[in-house]
């Protein structure tokens, strides 16, 4: 898999079962407590001068925590929803991700030069990360709106489906029903993820991304090309129709 920006390889970790399970701890000492904080034009140049001097050619990346047990497809649909949503925002944690980065002696250098903290680097990059992806979106003239409507709706399907087939005793479900039910469970993973990475985006402000296309020239040297991993392609298209719901035998619904 290509190099690409935290988000972007973040999203596929996660559904492939890697991230932490724990529970982020609070952020006091981070200003960017979320994508929808402004950024402003000192903290691209320094994301930009600490980038650099680390002789980077793309965003750095959050990374998973290694060892982590994968997933556990036989939970209820909520219990996975909520695992997965867990390890979604534990994953994208700024003091989890500040505190490996500042191990690294390179890194801690460049913080203490540049007068910012590990979390606090790890925030700008989650921000400025999710602010990229937001212009990216916007470029391909996606409805972020529709999307977040469309991503949510998505979750909710796949998880009556599932409710569905777990409501019928095991002994009465066939093969077909289990069928369909171990693939709604990884399509829940999946929908999971890019719901929680939709609303990361969604809650980008017009001035971040405004910022963003004005320092254009020095970011996208540092970006992947188009997109390697098809996330914004797939974006695109949940913005513009949902996929079509997986339905156990026995539980059509009469038109």
């Amino acid at each position: 898999m290509s190099r690409a920006s935290l988000l972007w390889v973040g999203a596929l970790l996660l559904v492939a079962g890697c991230g932490g399970n724990g529970t982020p701890e609070p952020s006091a000492k981070v200003r960017l407590k979320s994508p929808s904080d402004p950024l402003a034009a000192g903290d691209i140049d320094r994301f930009l001068a600490i980038v650099h001097a680390q002789g980077g050619s793309t965003i750095p990346e959050f990374t998973p925590d290694e060892g982590e047990s994968p997933l556990n497809y036989q939970k209820r649909a909520t219990d996975l929803v909520d695992t997965i949503r867990s390890r979604f925002h534990w994953l994208f944690d700024a003091n989890r991700q500040g505190e490996v980065w500042q191990r690294d002696e390179a890194w801690a250098r460049s913080f203490e030069q540049q007068q910012i903290t590990a979390p606090e680097f790890a925030a700008l990059v989650r921000s400025i990360s999710c602010a990229v992806m937001r212009v990216r979106l916007d470029g391909r003239k996606v409805d972020v709106p529709q999307l977040l409507v469309n991503a949510r709706a998505e979750v909710e399907d796949l998880i009556k489906t599932m409710d569905a087939i777990d409501a019928v005793p095991v002994a009465e479900q066939t093969r077909h029903d289990a069928t369909i039910r171990a693939q709604s469970s990884l399509r829940l993973a999946r929908a999971v993820a890019l719901r929680e990475f939709s609303e990361l985006v969604g809650q980008v402000p017009p001035e971040n991304r405004e910022l963003v296309r004005k320092y254009s020239k020095q970011i996208k040297p540092l970006l992947p090309p188009d997109d390697p991993d098809g996330l914004l392609s797939e974006l695109q298209a949940l913005a513009t129709s949902r996929s079509g719901k997986l339905v156990p035998a026995g539980h059509e619904e009469i038109e």
